[in-house]
């Protein structure tokens, strides 16, 4: 009776045993996947960069060869080449900036700076700028009386919000851009909203416009450019803040991407 006892525990372990080393396995094979899509995006985005930094670095070379070939052969050509040879160094210049905020983040090595600011300032400051930077677009500002003031790192916040205008310019379908910068309060949390008229984004494309590694085909265009990391690094800087961000978007209407952060408490100010 005892070696029958026995016997069942020694199978209840056993099969214990042999469950646990399953789900080992299940979690093994599970985490070589990861890591083997993580590989791939790797090389995906090294690909990528390599486009993007090639192409600029053709034209630049094609317009200097020009003027040294004597295809620029007035002075107004020459000014000409050498503007747009300008331009493509900006371009690349600012693809490198964003590889390496990119890859700081992502390696959380990125310094951030928090203080008290000013939602209704730095969204007044971002439309003025917008204005200035994109002069055939509708800028309009919609922001409560109320201040609300939020904890952040300014300048990053900042950039985020730049790049999503930014967005929303380099995408655009329409002869009229309408850019709202809308910032409302909802309960504890200030919402910031971008609203735009575009083109608009494909249900699939919006399952993936956060992901570090997307690039939607049309990013492709030497028109539009881009590294497709834009709203990755605003992912991961809203995230690094607490907060959240999502967009909604209809083909041929436009898109609204909207940023949630948490309010300062009056208690913090007078702790």
């Amino acid at each position: 009776m005892i070696l029958k006892w026995r016997s069942q525990k020694e199978k209840i372990e056993i099969s214990t045993l042999i469950a646990t080393f399953e789900k080992m396995r299940i979690r093994l094979k599970k985490s070589l996947e990861v890591q083997e899509q993580y590989e791939n995006n790797r090389k995906e985005l090294l690909s990528n960069i390599s486009h993007d930094l090639k192409t600029p670095i053709t034209s630049i070379v094609g317009y200097i060869e020009g003027i040294q070939d004597g295809v620029a052969n007035t002075p107004e050509k020459q000014a000409k080449y050498l503007e747009i040879a300008h331009a493509k160094a900006k371009d690349m210049n600012a693809l490198i900036d964003e590889l390496f905020l990119f890859s700081k983040l992502d390696l959380h090595k990125e310094p951030f700076y928090f203080r008290s600011v000013d939602l209704n300032a730095l969204l007044a400051q971002v439309a003025e700028e917008s204005e200035l930077s994109f002069a055939k677009a509708n800028v309009e500002l919609v922001i409560p009386e109320e201040k609300l003031v939020t904890v952040a790192d300014r300048d990053k916040l900042k950039r985020v919000l730049e790049n999503l205008i930014q967005n929303s310019i380099k995408y655009m379908d329409k002869a009229q851009a309408n850019i709202r910068i809308q910032l409302e309060k909802r309960e504890t949390d200030a919402i910031i909203t971008i609203h735009d008229n575009g083109k608009g984004i494909s249900d699939s494309g919006m399952k993936a416009i956060f992901d570090r590694f997307y690039r939607e085909e049309v990013s492709r265009n030497s028109t539009t450019g881009g590294s497709g990391l834009g709203l990755s690094i605003a992912k991961q800087i809203v995230e690094e803040h607490g907060g959240e961000i999502w967009a909604i978007s209809k083909l041929g209407i436009g898109t609204s991407v909207s940023i949630k952060l948490r309010l300062k408490k009056k208690e913090d100010d007078e702790a």
